[in-house]
């Protein structure tokens, strides 16, 4: 290889250097977006879920609550 071969080579490496350097760049800021989504996404889901739970206790206990008024006008004998 002459020295004119040996330029053009090192020449195109660096401008795919900077090429992929900016496209890690990109990934790196989308990579941060998805995280930050990712956080408020779980924070949505264990609200949900608290409140789902507080749900399903209040209906479990009207179930209870229900029965035993039953039982207690004498459903059960």
């Amino acid at each position: 290889m002459e020295f004119i071969e040996v330029k053009e080579e090192l020449n195109a490496l660096k401008n795919r250097m900077s090429a992929l350097e900016q496209e890690q760049h990109k990934i790196d800021i989308q990579l941060v977006s998805i995280k930050s989504d990712l956080f408020y996404l779980r924070a949505g889901q264990d609200n949900l879920n608290s409140n789902l739970s507080k749900f399903l206790w209040i209906i479990g206990g009207g179930l209870l609550a229900s029965i035993v008024s039953w039982v207690l006008k004498g459903g059960l004998i």
